[in-house]
């Protein structure tokens, strides 16, 4: 059979703050790769500075003995110091450009978000798999070999049966094993490259939920997770294409290669975390501009037309976005009270789940929930 393929050219908008992350290696060092100035960050040439130093074998044992000074356990190295005093350079010698940021970083690191050449982009893989989560939910909402699924797993939380519980893979029964999964006839590109002006650094944090509706508060870690960020109302595009299949695969989509049925599954899964999220922040003060997001995105849903999409995708997403979640914590699954059976006997957590919320920070208020993005077939 002479497969044929089916290719759109999709728009994508960020909603809300994006990281994803370039891997744990690549961190910006206050010590080597940035000074901070006000709301700027000038970010440095670490080859230039290293040129400056390589024929003076003094001014080297000075930046290492620096970097090596602390005091009460704080280190007291200033990389603006050592490069205008002891180098007797100005930092704007070895500027490569300048970024945004919102705090003070101090001596923190900086999570670098993926990039080419220095110039971020969105994975298709982070795409793919952000649609892949909203396909597998809707199918075992919806579909009856997933509602299937979803009873066997609660037959097994009912009756405590961790190991044939821990045994399930419902992304395998959905879509396939490895060599035939239906998701191969699906292809999603790498964005475009996204303009520089929209990269800034942003306070990333886990911010604890009251318990139990009260003042009271978790415990918790107060180091931010500095982190490069592309902004709200960003701009790129990538491609999205269907291939054809020897036979059918029962997802509409594919077998009629259509993507607005494929963004009405999305949508509908974003609106049910949506939702969601309205329901656990409603009465929490300390999240209030998260929940004013959520209000305008919920409408934002709403209003959408058939060939345009909201997906969620990224770090700082809570667990039912990024998994089968929003499956088990729904009226198909059953009462409420299975949640928390199925959370516990997978030692996953315990209700109220998850008990935090990754957010930026700004004045020391969650502002911004991570991750939102709009999606536009262009015609």
């Amino acid at each position: 059979m002479l497969q044929t393929l089916t290719s759109y050219k999709v728009s994508l908008t960020t909603l809300s703050p994006l990281f994803i992350g370039a891997g744990e290696e690549q961190v910006l060092s206050p010590y080597s790769d940035f000074v901070q100035r006000g709301d700027s960050l000038l970010y440095i040439d670490t080859g230039r500075l290293r040129e400056a130093m390589q024929d003076d074998q003094a001014l080297v044992e000075a930046y290492v003995k620096g970097v090596r000074q602390f005091e009460n356990n704080r280190s007291i190295f200033s990389l603006e110091d050592f490069i205008t005093g002891t180098l007797g350079r100005e930092v704007d010698d070895f500027e490569t450009r300048i970024v945004k940021i919102e705090g003070s970083v101090e001596k923190k690191h900086i999570r670098r978000f993926i990039a080419t050449g220095g110039k971020p982009f969105i994975p298709g893989s982070s795409l793919k798999g952000a649609i892949r989560t909203a396909i597998l939910v809707d199918w075992l909402l919806n579909r009856t070999e997933g509602k299937q699924q979803l009873d066997r797993v609660r037959e097994h939380v009912e009756n405590g049966h961790w190991d044939s519980l821990k045994s399930m893979n419902p992304e395998q029964a959905c879509f396939g094993n490895i060599a035939n999964d239906a998701l191969r006839h699906l292809r999603v590109s790498d964005s475009e490259i996204i303009d520089r002006s929209n990269l800034s650094v942003g306070e990333m944090k886990r911010v604890p939920l009251p318990l139990g509706g009260n003042k009271q508060k978790q415990k918790s870690s107060n180091i931010p997770q500095w982190s490069e960020i592309v902004g709200p109302s960003a701009e790129t595009k990538f491609s999205l294409s269907m291939t054809t299949t020897p036979d059918e695969t029962g997802f509409t989509f594919l077998d009629n290669q259509s993507i607005d049925s494929l963004f009405s599954i999305i949508n509908q899964v974003s609106l049910d975390s949506c939702l969601r999220e309205l329901d656990e922040l409603e009465a929490l003060n300390e999240f209030r501009d998260f929940f004013r997001f959520y209000e305008t995105l919920e409408q934002e849903i709403k209003s959408l037309k058939a060939n345009e999409a909201i997906l969620r995708l990224g770090g700082g997403k809570t667990w039912f976005d990024n998994s089968i979640g929003l499956s088990i914590d729904s009226d198909v699954f059953g009462e409420e009270k299975f949640l928390g059976q199925y959370l516990d006997l997978l030692r996953i957590g315990k209700i109220p789940f998850p008990s935090t919320r990754s957010a930026i920070i700004k004045d020391n208020v969650p502002f911004y929930p991570l991750g939102w993005i709009k999606l536009s077939v262009e015609a």
